[in-house]
């Protein structure tokens, strides 16, 4: 083969070579790695402790302009969540230039600074300026300060389109990284570095809070299977008996034989509940379901059967979008589905009798879900890439055939199959004696 640059040389052609790459690493993790070493390059010994001040970071989107048009005009505004329990003032974007320009398309993000000292009028203008800077928009919104809660935080409501007509899509990844690196990096220009004072509090919290820790790991080091040895000298031996106390309080763990006994699937349970600080409440409120088989529901799972036994919000604000629905199976498992609008569920409903058959003609409304319903879960991808579940409602009498053909057991399908058949009654179980 001739070089390229018609070159009088000659090279041989091999068909099987392969180059070697390096190992490619995930940019987004580099990028954290490397603002945390503060330039520091490849320095040898232990990565020094991040001082800067703690910034909680949330992000959701909606597609509705009906959601948006309640943002703005109730929920940023909602009175009592205020200073001194007023009405909370909208700052950001002019109003009336915001409104003009409203899409259905619309980000909602959250910022919970853990220190009350930080100024989170500042926070929330110097964050939106440092985004424009990072993702090339220049952005329309509107924001509040909210102070109702045990931590103040702000709300921020960013169009979906910005002021150069662009549409605006802000990735998950960057909450992980430019986002919460930037929350972090601003309070610190506020307020200064974490104190030595504020370290200690923060390793004496560690101690009662129901998320994963430091100190779980450390207790995940000194198993032997789901067994704890606490044998020998081991240092920090009267902060990990005071953790696994807390462990078994929340059900995670048991005092058995004078030692604790760790339960299967502990450290997801805690993961789970750091997402969604209702997990753990949930997973004790199971009514068919032995707790340990309740697990965050992903589209891998499949299409599942059941009942729902709860519904709960994952915020504490009471307007929140986020829901979770507790989905009890025929097949003997529990899901916790997260959503991230209220409940709704598919339902074919009897509108009369077609004119030209006689036939019964059905239609498809939807409806707000209530807790008892017999559904179906099923999921789709959006062009996003994003699963969102779907719910359908079922009939007991399909219920009954899905169990036979299935032979599924447990105490729902029993249940179920106990339960008295009415073609267009809801669920009703059978009476006991």
């Amino acid at each position: 083969m001739r070089h390229f640059l018609f070159e009088d040389k000659e090279y041989l052609y091999r068909p099987n070579f392969k180059f070697r790459h390096k190992k490619i690493k995930d940019p987004a993790a580099e990028l954290i790695r490397l603002l945390r070493m503060g330039g520091r390059g490849s320095m040898p010994g232990p990565r020094p402790r991040d001082l800067r001040q703690k910034c909680t970071v949330k992000m959701q989107y909606s597609k509705e302009i009906g959601a948006h048009l309640f943002q703005i005009d109730n929920y940023l505004v909602r009175e009592g969540r205020g200073l001194n329990g007023g009405i909370p003032e909208l700052f950001g974007t002019d109003s009336e230039e915001y409104r003009r320009n409203m899409v259905p398309l619309n980000f909602r993000v959250f910022l919970s600074p853990k220190s009350g000292d930080v100024d989170l009028k500042l926070l929330a203008e110097k964050f939106v300026q440092k985004l424009e800077r990072q993702t090339g928009y220049r952005i329309r919104y509107q924001a509040a300060c909210h102070y109702n809660t045990a931590h103040a935080h702000a709300h921020l409501l960013i169009n979906g389109v910005d002021k150069k007509g662009r549409e605006v899509w802000i990735p998950r990844d960057i909450v992980k990284t430019f986002m919460r690196e930037s929350a972090m990096s601003l309070c610190t220009e506020q307020i200064g570095y974490r104190t030595q004072a504020d370290l200690d509090m923060e390793k004496e919290q560690e101690l009662y809070v129901p998320r994963k820790t430091k100190l779980d790991s450390r207790i995940e080091e000194l198993c032997v299977g789901q067994r704890v040895s606490l044998g020998g000298a081991v240092h920090d031996k009267e902060r990990i008996l005071i953790r696994l106390e807390m462990l078994r309080k929340l059900n995670l763990c048991a005092y058995e034989n004078g030692g604790y006994v760790l339960k299967q699937g502990w450290k997801n349970d805690l993961e789970a509940n750091a997402r969604y600080n209702v997990f753990l409440k949930a997973r004790e409120g199971l009514k068919y379901t032995d707790p340990s088989l309740m697990k965050v529901y992903s589209g891998s799972d499949g299409i599942i059967t059941g009942k729902v036994t709860k519904i709960y919000k994952t915020d504490d604000d009471d307007e929140s979008d986020n829901h979770v629905v507790v989905l009890e199976g025929i097949d003997g498992k529990a899901y916790f589905v997260p959503l991230l609008k209220k409940p709704e569920v598919f339902d074919r409903k009897n509108v009369g009798a077609d004119p030209g058959s006689g036939e019964a003609k059905l239609e498809t409304v939807k409806n707000p879900l209530k807790e008892g319903e017999l559904i179906t879960l099923k999921t789709y991808k959006s062009q996003k890439g994003r699963l969102t579940p779907v719910l359908f409602k079922r009939e007991l009498w399909s219920l009954k055939k899905e169990i036979k053909q299935s032979n599924y057991s447990g105490k729902l399908a029993s249940e179920v199959k106990e339960a008295k058949t009415n073609l267009f009654d809801s669920f009703k179980p059978k009476q006991a004696d």
